[in-house]
Formats: C-alpha cells, structure tokens, sequence
C-alpha cells in the first residue's frame, strides 16, 4: 500500500459495502491492467478474515509462474466445461473462503471491441449461493503496453491513477429474477453483473 501510494494516486470507495458481503463471498471485478489483482487485494481492509483471496487464473500463467498458487490463484482450465472449471472455487467458496473473478475474462484493451462477460462467474455464483460484490476499477493504466501500465517514469511522478469502488451487493436470481441454469440464462446473467459493475459509482 504504502508504495501504491507512492508510484499511484490510489483511491479505495464504498467499503460500507464489503462489510455488506459477510466474510465469504464473490467479488466481480472488472479488468483494465495487470495490476488490477495486486489493486484489488489493496483495495481490502487489513483484516484476517478477508485473505487469502483466490483468484481465477490462466492455466499457462498458472503452470509457469510456480509462484501463482501461493497467491490464491486456481487454475482456469479452458476448454472444460462449467462443472469441472468451476469447481474448485464453489468448493473453496463452501469453505467460507472469498472469490475474485473477472466476468470478461481478461483485460479489456479495446474501446471498440469489449468482451463479452463469461457465464463462468454466473455458474460459480449459482452453484455456491454466495453474494455477489461488484468492484469497479477506474484507472488510466494502459494494460495492453506492460505488466506496469505504462511507463516507469510516469509512475514516478505519479501521472497514473487508481480508483476502487465497491457496490451493493446482491444474489445472482437479482440478475434475471431467478437462478440462471441454461446457458443463454447463465450469459445474461454474467452481462448483467457486468453491468452492476460498470454502473458502480
């Protein structure tokens, strides 16, 4: 934190509403730089009862980086299905423990073409019956040009900036009006999380 607050002017909004989720629940955050997982972890109070947070990784990342799933990083493994991908954080989830995910699956780069929210988040949030926090992160980091966002020299005179804000929390029936359990249900479902997070204000 104290080198965020160095490097970045670092901004952290609607805590009120964490304290809203419990102590376990699922945190969908939307995905701008690499450093959004490192933002999201400063983002929490310093408090026992929220870490380890367990994140959803790309599975070649995963089996690289050795050091990855000492940071609570699980594997993705694309090109499975629902079950079997989503598995391991409805199982850590039952355990009392927290989730982050990113509904679009990766950074969203473009201005002209966004992803598309993956059903993923839906399905873990329907098969575990946890609360759903969205987290909105605002930045001017650019993702697409380094693991930093930018270049170093701007992160010494602090021309990059990083806004968290948490929402109100809610179910996942509050997306459609019931459970999603089809797949075209669990894909609206994700686009309307995605939507909570983009209106989080």
């Amino acid at each position: 934190m104290f080198i965020f607050r160095i490097l970045l002017d670092f901004k952290v909004k609607g805590t009120d509403n964490l304290k809203k989720a419990g102590d376990s629940f699922i945190l969908a955050v939307n995905h701008v730089s690499y450093l959004d997982p490192i933002s999201v972890c400063l983002a929490m109070p310093f408090r026992f009862k929220y870490f380890p947070l367990f994140y959803m990784a790309y599975d070649y990342f995963y089996d690289i980086l050795f050091f990855y799933r000492f940071l609570g990083a699980v594997p993705a493994h694309q090109g499975k299905d629902l079950e079997f991908s989503g598995r391991q954080l409805i199982t850590l989830l039952s355990r009392g423990e927290r989730a982050v995910i990113f509904p679009e699956g990766g950074i969203n780069k473009g201005i002209t073409v966004k992803r598309r929210p993956r059903r993923g988040i839906s399905y873990v949030a329907a098969k575990s019956d946890k609360l759903i926090l969205p987290l909105k992160i605002e930045s001017n980091l650019d993702g697409s040009v380094n693991v930093l966002g930018g270049k170093v020299i701007d992160l010494l005179t602090q021309k990059h900036w990083v806004k968290i804000v948490f929402g109100e929390p809610f179910k996942i029936e509050d997306t459609i009006g019931k459970i999603p359990e089809s797949l075209k249900e669990l894909r609206l479902a994700s686009e309307n999380i995605l939507r909570r997070i983009e209106t989080t204000s």
